[in-house]
């Protein structure tokens, strides 16, 4: 143990060496495969030029700390639970033994209840004992967030520990929410939790994911991923909902490939508060006649900075594609939002679809959209909007004399605006994020 102990330096994440990434592994008991990938990861590192948006911020993390946050956890499951709480988990919903719920603590799974499903051959566990028991995990993990895909997903791939894999067997369908939360304990790298989703023809998921902090952080990166596989006439849904204390920045990495005919892919975002957010989230439409849409909700405030680049390439014939972006930026935030939907060529009787609107309120909140669409395809119809407003006085006025306060007004237009995302999640997600919704925009 004082071998391996010995290893645990004050460098930052950014100057880690080969041996580093060996011996990382072979802390975790890992198969050979797993440390093939985290080396690949490695070698695109230190082939491939800095990035601005995501290696400032592993700079700021020693291998030490890291390695500490995820082999001595600070929190107890009581206090994770608590935890949970913040983002609409009710305590009673904790212990039903037929909804699977996963905490992952400074990333280890602490808790995870799937017996129910467990009959009909759904696989529900963490990914440290998942690449080492299932054969089913090499044919899909890191396949989809391959380590040469960018920077922020190779630092991800070399340096994931924990998270869910879940795999739900031909024809049966979850009929209500598996929830996971994902919790930062103490500074630095505190999460890089891996979740892989793999849902074999017919099957059907609701995934709910929410990430948090039980107390305010002095510095704490999320370098959290996701990978999707989806067959045919499968349906998958995910919602992920982010509300963190203190100096958190926010980067996780997800892709979807939506690998068969007649299905259907949904990625949700709710966001109400980090100190900076960078997130790319991806889906690959290779079946014909599949759909995929990702959307997004946030509530940016004080002097966030917040960067949003959701893409959706349709590879196959009568595939169709939706981005929505619905955000309100406030205070001093600062949002930049640069979608695209990319029709390859082949993809004949493709269709998307890209909104964004952005609600200002104050004068020096900003907001910049740049919607981007292309296609190789000339049978392809893609199409974009955008709309940046602000609250205008006649409305608040008007409101005022039926008897709202500014306040109160506020909230009204608010929640009018976001009604058309939120009304499509469970109604219990609905109940929680018009609450979690409200406390933000009052500055709770």
């Amino acid at each position: 143990m004082r071998s391996r102990d010995a290893a645990l330096t004050d460098k930052p994440l950014t100057e880690l060496s080969r041996d580093d990434i060996i011996e990382f592994s072979k802390r975790r008991e890992e198969p050979e495969w797993v440390l093939r990938r985290r080396l690949e990861a490695y070698e695109y590192l230190r082939s491939t030029p800095p990035d601005p948006r995501i290696d400032p911020f592993m700079e700021r993390v020693t291998y030490k700390t890291f390695i500490e946050s995820l082999e001595n956890p600070v929190l107890p499951t009581e206090e994770a639970i608590r935890a949970a709480e913040r983002l609409g988990v009710k305590p009673e919903e904790l212990e039903v033994l037929a909804s699977g719920f996963s905490i992952d603590v400074d990333n280890r799974l602490v808790k995870a209840v799937l017996k129910f499903f467990e009959k009909k051959g759904v696989i529900f566990t963490s990914m440290d004992e998942a690449v080492k028991k299932y054969p089913v995990v090499k044919d899909y993990a890191f396949r989809a967030l391959h380590p040469r895909l960018n920077r922020k997903t190779a630092y991800h791939v070399m340096l994931w520990a924990g998270g869910p894999f879940i795999y739900v067997p031909a024809g049966v369908r979850i009929p209500q929410p598996l929830q996971g939360v994902f919790i930062i304990g103490r500074e630095g790298l505190g999460q890089t939790e891996h979740t892989l989703i793999v849902l074999e023809e017919g099957a059907e998921l609701h995934w709910i994911e929410g990430c948090t902090t039980p107390i305010a952080l002095r510095y704490a990166v999320h370098l959290g991923g996701l990978e999707a596989f989806v067959k045919d006439n499968a349906r998958l849904y995910v919602a992920s909902i982010n509300n963190w204390l203190g100096e958190v920045h926010h980067m996780p990495v997800k892709r979807a490939i939506v690998e068969g005919r007649n299905a259907y892919v949904e990625l949700t975002s709710i966001a109400f508060y980090s100190t900076t957010s960078n997130t790319s989230p991806r889906v690959d439409v290779e079946g014909e006649n599949s759909k995929a849409v990702i959307q997004n909700i946030a509530l940016y405030r004080d002097k966030q900075k917040i960067y949003s680049a959701p893409l959706i390439r349709l590879n196959a014939p009568k595939t169709s594609a939706q981005i929505l972006n619905r955000t309100v930026v406030r205070d001093e935030a600062e949002e930049e939002f640069r979608g695209e939907i990319y029709a390859a060529r082949g993809a004949k009787g493709a269709t998307g679809f890209m909104s964004c609107n952005t609600l200002i309120i104050g004068e020096r909140a900003k907001s910049i959209t740049v919607p981007a669409i292309g296609s190789e395809e000339k049978d392809a119809e893609l199409s974009h909007e955008a709309s940046v407003g602000r609250i205008s006085y006649e409305k608040l006025y008007y409101m005022a004399l039926m008897g709202f306060s500014e306040e109160e007004a506020t909230w009204l237009i608010v929640n009018g605006f976001f009604e058309p995302v939120i009304n499509k999640l469970p109604i219990d997600v609905q109940i929680e994020v018009k609450k979690i919704l409200e406390l933000a925009l009052l500055g709770h």
